[in-house]
């Protein structure tokens, strides 16, 4: 299912931990650990999937791996940890300062840490902060559609979407044949009432992902607000038809319901006349 630029519809979430410890051991050489250590974990990557596996009892004993020499693995285990329990006011700092630390790391790893760090901070509500970790990110992998995708999403949670639709803009031009993309411009350019702009996009988003819910309904939407019900009604029933029991199809019925009401109305309007 394709995201929306409404967060509550769906929040962000994190990334899997194994791909992270995918990123991360391509990135850097494995250090040999400290007896101590090993008996422990065997490395960077047991740490991590103990972290996706357990994350609470992963915190606890990555704290001790620090103690007894893990060192800047040991605090990203922890960071991941924390993440995937949902403590994200805590993880994200712990995010940024692994991003810091591991200078041996490729920079695809790093900027991956850094896009962690600030979905963390956008599940915590701290708006400004993801801004400002996407921005890190970036500037590690400015041509990642990945980032700028899910920045521009940050940043029309905080109503920001001007500069939200400047970050799809670049990834459509880098990536044409997403049809993501197409649909969040499309629904930025709603929300700022250009229309036909956002009729375009949803044509072209529907053009690559014919059968999706969500730019259907956006198309239903677009054309009853031109007052073209008759076709806002089959995108609708086709939102119905194609993705039941998603918000999508919710959203739908509750439009269709709503037009039977007016058309009802309108009925009994002129049988009194």
């Amino acid at each position: 299912m394709m995201r929306t630029l409404n967060p509550t519809l769906m929040p962000p979430r994190p990334r899997r931990a194994l791909a992270l410890a995918g990123l991360l051991l391509a990135g850097m050489a494995a250090a040999p650990l400290p007896a101590s250590a090993q008996a422990m974990f065997t490395g960077r990557a047991a740490c991590l999937q103990r972290a996706e596996d357990l994350p609470d009892f992963a915190f606890e004993e990555a704290k001790l791996w620090e103690k007894q020499g893990g060192a800047a693995d040991a605090r990203l285990c922890q960071a991941l940890a924390l993440m995937l329990r949902g403590d994200w006011e805590l993880a994200a700092p712990k995010l940024e300062a692994s991003a810091q630390e591991l200078t041996r790391d490729s920079a695809a790893a790093r900027a991956d840490l850094w896009s962690r760090a600030a979905l963390s901070w956008l599940n915590a509500h701290k708006l400004d902060q993801a801004d400002a970790a996407y921005g890190k990110a970036l500037a590690l992998m400015p041509d990642d559609i990945q980032i700028l995708t899910d920045r521009a999403i940050a940043r029309a949670s905080a109503e920001r979407y001007w500069e939200a639709i400047e970050d799809l803009d670049k990834v459509i031009a880098k990536a044409p044949k997403q049809a993501e993309a197409w649909l969040l411009r499309a629904q930025a350019h709603r929300i700022l009432a250009l229309n036909s702009k956002a009729m375009d996009d949803v044509e072209m988003a529907l053009s690559l992902a014919p059968q999706n819910g969500q730019a259907l309904l956006l198309r239903g939407n677009l054309r009853a607000d031109a007052g073209d019900g008759v076709r806002a009604k089959a995108d609708w029933e086709s939102v119905r038809r194609v993705a039941p029991g998603t918000p999508a199809a919710e959203n739908a019925t509750d439009n269709l319901n709503a037009l039977s009401r007016l058309e009802t109305e309108k009925a009994d309007s002129q049988k009194k006349k």
